[in-house]
């Protein structure tokens, strides 16, 4: 994003602020985070520290901003999210400072005098370089192996799969309700139709009001998928921005991670199939026991049905907190159906290989590590 843009971005957010945002600078301000997630966490922080300023200690900023505008001469403000503040020397002083009593918002004017206020006085300004801390943002991580559930400020529930983190803002539950989701989570969102809540992944960004569903968006995973139980979500694809794809009530989406392999071939077979970029689908639901495979986890079940060795021991990493590797690739290509609740990872490698008497394989465990060979 180039500065004029990200100047443009903050005078969004300023005006969102002080109640002065028209509808259309909204939802202009709403298409931009969702373009740039990375700006999430600032704003969130902007936001929590604009509602529990008082107007006396804005007025004071602002005063503090007026006084030191001859030292603001000699910096040139990226407005990233990290607010780096890099020294330069000073050209144009009475130009700039029009400039920025015109153009820099009320919320950066609060933010650049605390950014000065802060600096020890008789710091350098010309020959150093000043860099304020990073928002301060939340974040709940889930080891391979483990599992958790939380409940955000705002009364969502969260389940958290193994291998995952969830982050959010300091502000977040009261003018903001977003998160950034790496891996899968079962979410149960409190309603709250003033601030819709928002999920943002690296393929999807996922909008709700009110509803419980699960959004899984690992890294090494092929697909992004999110399984609807209750309610509806609207999603959009990150390289398809203009697509609002709306999911209900037992509707399943899966996404491909990876455009460029839309077409590829079919295991055990020559031919070419095509694959869709989007796939809008129903839940998987156990043979057996009813139970819907893609949601099995939060009840501390590891369900497969006709899954290939491959894509299995991917959950089997994160499930149990070990590494596998395959000795033989042809063994990627075995089909398992099947359940582990309370097993081993010994006694569920046991178990694969009873399940068919032709997927033969055998193991060997050295610390976490397993392999798969003949």
């Amino acid at each position: 994003m180039g500065k004029e843009h990200k100047e443009h971005t903050w005078n969004l957010v300023a005006k969102k602020l002080a109640g002065e945002a028209s509808t259309a600078e909204l939802q202009e301000l709403e298409a931009l985070l969702r373009d740039n997630p990375d700006l999430h966490y600032p704003i969130q922080t902007i936001a929590d520290l604009w509602e529990h300023t008082s107007s006396a200690d804005k007025k004071q900023a602002e005063e503090a901003f007026g006084r030191h505008l001859d030292r603001i001469d000699r910096f040139n403000i990226d407005y990233s999210p990290t607010l780096t503040v890099v020294a330069r020397e000073p050209e144009a002083p009475s130009r700039f400072r029009r400039k920025a009593i015109v153009l820099i918002p009320v919320a950066l004017i609060f933010i650049g005098a605390i950014l000065l206020i802060t600096r020890p006085a008789g710091s350098p300004t010309t020959d150093s370089v000043a860099q304020p801390p990073a928002p301060v943002a939340r974040e709940i991580v889930t080891t391979t192996g483990s599992r958790t559930s939380i409940t955000l400020p705002d009364s969502t529930r969260v389940w958290l799969n193994a291998g995952s983190h969830i982050q959010y803002g300091k502000g977040f539950g009261g003018q903001y309700r977003e998160v950034s989701l790496t891996g899968e989570a079962f979410f149960d969102v409190s309603p709250d139709a003033a601030h819709p809540f928002i999920i943002h992944t690296p393929k999807v960004d996922v909008r709700v009001l009110g509803t419980s569903f699960n959004l899984k968006s690992y890294p090494a995973d092929k697909t992004t998928e999110a399984t609807i139980l209750r309610g509806s979500i609207e999603i959009s694809i990150r390289n398809r921005p203009s697509d609002k794809i709306i999911l209900k009530s037992n509707e399943k989406l899966v996404v491909n991670n990876d455009d460029s392999l839309l077409v590829r071939k079919t295991p055990r077979r020559k031919e070419v199939r095509p694959e869709s970029l989007v796939v809008i689908s129903k839940p998987t639901y156990e043979q057996h026991s009813g139970a819907i495979i893609e949601t099995s986890w939060v009840d501390n079940k590891l369900i497969f049905q006709d899954e290939e060795f491959a894509d299995l021991a991917k959950q089997m990493e994160r499930w149990y907190g070990v590494s596998i590797r395959f000795e033989d690739t042809r063994k990627q290509e075995l089909r398992f159906t099947g359940s582990f609740e309370k097993e081993t990872i010994r006694q569920a490698l046991d178990a694969l290989k009873l399940t068919d008497q032709n997927a033969r394989f055998d193991y060997t465990i050295e610390g976490s590590v397993v392999t798969i060979h003949n």
